[in-house]
């Protein structure tokens, strides 16, 4: 009798079987991917640290040559009209070719500052050092006639109000409240010259840079981020904690949008102020004084706080 031999088995997986590998590969995946995006964020919190190095390192330099800090902000009645202290330190930061086209007597909002209707202006030059990688607002005001960049970070104006011209008892500016950047008096035809000798709670214990937010539409609708502009949130004030749920303040309702994110809380208010804000998670990167570089909690104590901000005021404080 002949006898058929049996081929190999060609049985496949079960739906059972392959529903378990797609499980197992689903459950691998769920715990990569906070790994991974930890990762991603780590790279770029090491590179908003090195940003906030490079703006540190290049206001030191300013110090060094001028003997004093960049101003915070002019206007049209200082001689160096209407600029911030990020047009103050191109020369610094290795934008040379940009400081150098630039003059005193003209303001951001003018050409060679500003080329109406297009980003071709000085102040529409992108530097990569103006950006903290972990933030997702729209990077360029490109719309209207006064088009410009934006950036992500502040110089301290301690815990003084912007525009704040108020007298005592009133007013928020003082020698003790007021931080590295400021004007005196609260006027901006008066920026406050200061030199490291002027800091005596020491370099180490005052805030010099932190970051914020910055706006997320094109038009000039919104100030949040706009660092080339007096008028602008080129600063930030220690009066509210990092990430603070209390909103910022600015003076007029056509230039700020609030675009529901809890991040970003803003509403009219005079004197203005606006809070140290960034998307990392915890808290925001913050440069002090000396040049070093910190995380500040979310948690951080806002006696804590507004003590870092302050250049002059006395307070003693321990991390």
């Amino acid at each position: 009798m002949k006898r058929h031999s049996r081929g190999p088995s060609s049985r496949g997986f079960t739906l059972v079987e392959l529903l378990v590998v797609i499980a197992i590969i689903g459950v691998l995946v769920a715990l990569l991917l906070p790994a991974v995006q930890a990762a991603r964020e780590a790279a770029r919190r090491t590179k908003c640290t090195n940003n906030l190095k490079q703006w540190a390192l290049a206001i030191h330099n300013h110090h060094d040559t001028l003997q004093r800090f960049p101003y915070g902000s002019t206007n049209d009645a200082h001689a160096n009209r209407r600029k911030t202290w990020v047009m103050f330190v191109w020369p610094y930061i290795e934008q040379n070719a940009m400081a150098d086209k630039g003059a005193e007597n003209v303001a951001f909002y003018n050409p060679p500052y500003t080329i109406y209707g297009t980003l071709n202006g000085l102040c529409g030059m992108r530097v990569a050092a103006y950006l903290c990688p972990s933030d997702n607002g729209t990077i360029d005001q490109s719309s209207g006639t006064y088009q410009r960049t934006r950036g992500n970070y502040m110089v301290n104006w301690g815990n003084a109000l912007y525009d704040d011209t108020r007298a005592a008892p009133t007013g928020t500016v003082s020698s003790s409240t007021i931080g590295p950047f400021n004007h005196i008096n609260g006027y901006r035809s008066t920026p406050g010259v200061v030199g490291m000798q002027n800091i005596t709670d020491g370099t180490s214990n005052t805030l010099l840079l932190s970051e914020s937010l910055i706006a997320k539409v094109p038009t000039d609708n919104d100030w949040r981020g706009d660092i080339h502009n007096d008028d602008g949130v080129f600063r930030f004030h220690t009066v509210t904690t990092p990430n603070s749920s209390s909103p910022d303040l600015i003076s007029s309702t056509a230039f700020f949008t609030p675009n529901n994110d809890p991040k970003m809380p803003v509403a009219l208010g005079n004197p203005q102020r606006a809070a140290a804000r960034s998307r990392h998670p915890g808290g925001v990167m913050a440069a002090m004084c000396d040049g070093s570089v910190r995380f500040a909690s979310n948690t951080i104590a806002q006696n804590t706080w507004m003590a870092m901000g302050s250049m002059a005021g006395g307070e003693a404080f321990s991390e």
